[in-house]
């Protein structure tokens, strides 16, 4: 089949399609996941990259629908491909030994007080590129972490980097995983539309023992490219889309603003719980005062309800299904390269957001904008340019950050149930 449905979009549910040749690679499917087929009842579809043989495509890419989903609930399909990568990974002398490589590299450059880079750019969200330290407020490197992601499914990361106690407990900051040639496209997509961290996929598909050196694990951890959607290269970040606003990198002087703005649409005791949760957050993570503010909008005036549609307008046609009358809105200064306290802060709420509330989420690169084009899914900034005489444009980052936790799943075991 060469079209797949989109099933999450800004327009609501099933509304957009995307071509098989216009997915570039099976991270860049993980990143559209989940697809369905066009024609009813739906079914998930897997993408299948194509073939080459002499130069010559011998099989074009396309979709084809996902075996051995009927009847399964999503976390019985995350279980199922969590089971068979386990057992796989113990059986690899590779795994295990490019797992410790690469843990003891991170340490090795913990220790030295060294960055871990990583970069990549998401077209499709932003002319400009993402970028981070893996290391930046790191305390532990640890291997085979337990994780248990929003959906309630718990699978091992490789490796996993952990910051100081904040309150009680660390928190991750990023983690790595290795991967060699098993796809597992289901649990990594669930893995990445739920973990508030970025996390590094390494393939070392044909890789030999002896190629897997302390040379080649810090050389690996370092080999991500500004084009995220590369079918070619062995290093891929996987990074949610609420984490985008903490790492993008826009142009110094390009936005008058310093501070930029969440919109939170949950039920009315999570949007309580939010508000509470990060003013102690702000304290937690040492966030200086004034730099934050937080505050609920109640559709009970005039004006607070025009506030809350605005609102609403911004995150999506969908958004009074999750709640019409009230909503969250977070200002923060947005974050520099340097500051530890805002990039546990903006982890922190992350986390929020996807694993302890049912969040839908919005976003404003900076306060007081007016969306002029509600049919845009991406923000775009005018400025004027003197020598031209006129605006340019420029694509800074999606309107829409996250889907609630309950409609994924939702929607994705209903796709079990009518498969039959």
């Amino acid at each position: 089949m060469n079209e797949a449905i989109v099933v999450f979009t800004r327009n609501g549910l099933f509304a957009a399609t995307v071509a098989a040749h216009d997915v570039h690679s099976h991270e860049h499917a993980r990143k559209l996941w989940p697809l369905v087929t066009a024609t009813t009842p739906r079914q998930l579809v897997t993408w299948v990259k194509p073939s080459f043989e002499n130069g010559k495509c011998t099989r074009r890419p396309h979709f084809r629908t996902l075996p051995g989903t009927k009847n399964l609930s999503v976390g019985q399909i995350f279980d199922q491909e969590e089971a068979v990568r386990f057992k796989a990974t113990q059986e690899s002398q590779e795994h295990a030994q490019a797992k410790y490589m690469v843990a003891e590299a991170l340490r090795t450059r913990l220790a030295g007080g060294k960055a871990m880079p990583w970069y990549f750019k998401d077209e499709e969200s932003s002319q400009y590129h993402l970028q981070g330290n893996l290391l930046m407020g790191a305390a532990a490197v640890h291997v085979e972490e337990p994780v248990e992601t929003s959906f309630g499914c718990k699978y091992r990361l490789d490796v996993a980097i952990s910051s100081k106690p904040i309150n009680t407990k660390p928190i991750l900051l990023g983690g790595v995983e290795i991967e060699w040639g098993h796809q597992f496209d289901g649990r990594k997509a669930l893995i990445g539309k739920s973990q508030a961290f970025p996390l590094i996929s390494i393939d070392i598909s044909g890789m030999t023992l002896d190629e897997i050196t302390p040379e080649w694990a810090d050389m690996a951890l370092t080999a991500t490219t500004h084009s995220s959607n590369s079918g070619q290269r062995k290093t891929y970040v996987y990074l949610h889309d609420v984490l985008y606003p903490l790492y993008v990198q826009i142009p110094s002087g390009l936005i008058n603003e310093d501070r930029h703005q969440f919109l939170v649409f949950a039920p009315d005791v999570e949007l309580s719980q939010l508000e509470r949760w990060t003013r102690q957050l702000q304290g937690l993570v040492g966030l200086r005062s004034g730099v934050m503010a937080v505050s609920i909008i109640n559709a009970k005036s005039e004006q607070s309800r025009t506030m809350l549609n605005n609102a609403g307008e911004v995150v999506g046609i969908d958004w009074q299904q999750v709640n019409a009358q009230r909503c969250l809105m977070l200002t923060v200064q947005r974050p520099t390269a340097v500051d530890v306290s805002s990039h546990l802060f903006h982890l922190c709420m992350a986390n929020l957001f996807l694993s302890h509330t049912d969040s839908l989420v919005g976003y404003k690169y900076m306060t007081g904008i007016l969306n002029e084009d509600p049919q845009q899914d991406v923000w775009h900034h005018s400025k004027w340019n003197p020598e031209t005489k006129r605006f340019d444009y420029y694509r800074i980052l999606p309107k829409r950050l996250s889907e609630p936790r309950s409609r994924i799943i939702n929607v994705l075991n209903d796709l079990g149930q009518s498969a039959n």
